[in-house]
């Protein structure tokens, strides 16, 4: 796992738009969506909520890799952090961010994106 750099830490509590978080089916068609929901979990990981997935739900649990893409506040720099996919529902993982979230917000689950990868535009950090 890659420790993810303070600079994307940073760039990540100052953003003010949308997360992107990417899959990829079976077959090798491409999905992305929008994430609101997502937060550094640790040194070396991410984590999204579940709350609509559909086609990013069948691809986790078939085991594609991913990655969340943000720009910084300015727009100026975009930061891309790719990994594995970890799933968690009715446990420790899930229950600790559930209890972090709005009560009427549904979660069905949370995702943790193992990083192995950062990108700070086409540069590998």
């Amino acid at each position: 796992m890659a420790k993810i750099p303070e600079e994307v830490i940073s760039a990540w509590q100052q953003k003010n738009t949308p997360a992107v978080l990417s899959t990829v089916s079976d077959d090798g068609t491409p999905n992305i969506i929008y994430t609101a929901y997502a937060s550094q979990f640790s040194d070396d990981a991410f984590v999204i909520t579940n709350h609509f997935f559909n086609k990013t739900l069948n691809n986790i649990l078939s085991g594609s890799k991913g990655a969340i893409l943000f720009l910084s506040e300015d727009g100026s720099t975009s930061y891309q952090l790719k990994g594995s996919f970890e799933y968690h529902q009715d446990d420790d993982i899930y229950e600790k961010i559930r209890n972090s979230m709005p009560p009427d917000l549904p979660s069905r689950a949370v995702v943790i994106l193992r990083v192995e990868m950062i990108y700070s535009g086409g540069e590998q950090l």
